[in-house]
């Protein structure tokens, strides 16, 4: 009774990621979106692992037809934002499709897995790490897809064309090398820490590009000193916790101009970076303009209790941003200019 009712879900909301397709655009603008990534993009992998990282009870999803579905917020994520604002429904998560139906599925797919990094040793619990959503994405492109797209001209085409986003590198920091500067005598400082990351992480990227991508989209890391559980609160007031910001920025500085000396080492390739860390810092300073009134507290109070109006709010809950603050970054994103870089979705659509 229980799979029945889990099927007459998953058609619902399948129904609806059409609708809202439709809604944005007739014709999807790219073949596909893959997405890789932890928490701020997963769409419900870790339903199906035996993991704490889960966001599929209630309130999570409260603004998604009241369905908690896995995602680590009240509505849609940014991967799901772009997927609807290309034309294409939004991707489902991998292990929420069967292996017969898996090879049904052109437009893309959500491997991201909460509390995964860009280290295969970042992670509590079970979990996806990078390797294995890269290790799924391959059985997809040499398994799956052919099955669809039998000419291998068209697949390449295929692949070449659609948009591999990936949102990670969070956790490699607040399950990773903040707890162990905190706990021990690390002597790794924040700047190696960073070239040592991002050497691994575009070995990653290396590997994705070999099956056939050509065009991503990679989310730095935001001001994690800036979230609720990391904040430092006192009688009168409450701000970041620089000391960790200062920590993680190094990456952040980094990331660019790390992906575009991997374009250049990978023909045909094209990279943008959105810039969380800063946009962040515009909002906070101005939120009244994105119509935001609060960006310090979580919306999912204690007890479970949750906030009336969660447009007014940054944080969803103590580390994940609200639906409203996903659509800004994703707009912003997708034809802005203050974001991404070097130009923003639209362009790297219509690029070469």
């Amino acid at each position: 009774m229980a799979s029945v009712k889990l099927f007459w879900i998953i058609s619902l909301i399948l129904i609806h990621q059409t609708f809202l397709a439709n809604a944005y655009c007739t014709k999807s603008l790219v073949p596909a979106l893959y997405v890789f990534g932890d928490s701020s993009v997963d769409a419900g992998n870790n339903n199906n692992l035996n993991t704490p990282a889960k966001a599929n009870t209630f309130p999570h999803g409260i603004d998604f037809n009241n369905c908690s579905t896995g995602r680590f917020s009240n509505g849609k994520t940014f991967a799901d934002i772009v997927a609807i604002r290309l034309g294409l429904p939004m991707p489902p998560p991998y292990l929420g499709v069967s292996e017969t139906e898996r090879y049904q599925i052109a437009t893309g797919i959500n491997y991201a897995s909460a509390s995964s990094g860009i280290l295969n040793s970042t992670g509590d619990g079970e979990y996806l790490s990078l390797d294995k959503q890269i290790e799924y994405f391959t059985s997809t492109v040499e398994h799956d897809l052919p099955r669809i797209l039998s000419n291998k001209i068209k697949l390449r085409r295929y692949l070449s064309k659609s948009i591999y986003l990936l949102s990670i590198g969070a956790n490699d920091y607040t399950l990773g090398y903040l707890r162990n500067v905190m706990g021990t005598n690390n002597n790794v400082n924040p700047e190696e820490y960073a070239s040592f990351l991002l050497k691994q992480f575009t070995s990653h990227i290396k590997k994705i590009y070999d099956l056939g991508a050509r065009k991503f989209v990679i989310v730095s890391i935001g001001p994690v000193g800036c979230i609720p559980g990391l904040i430092i609160r006192t009688l009168h007031s409450q701000y970041c916790n620089e000391d960790i910001n200062q920590k993680i920025k190094p990456y952040s500085d980094k990331l660019h101009g790390t992906l575009q000396e991997l374009q250049t080492q990978l023909p045909s390739s094209k990279f943008i970076t959105m810039d969380t860390y800063n946009l962040y810092k515009v909002i906070r300073n101005s939120p009244e303009k994105f119509g935001i009134t609060n960006v310090f507290d979580s919306c999912i109070g204690q007890g479970e209790k949750i906030c009336e109006n969660r447009k007014l709010y940054y944080f969803y809950d103590p580390a994940h941003t609200t639906e409203a603050v996903n659509e800004i970054y994703a707009k912003e994103c997708f034809s802005g200019n203050q974001t991404c870089f070097p130009f923003n979705i639209k362009q790297l659509i219509h690029s070469h």
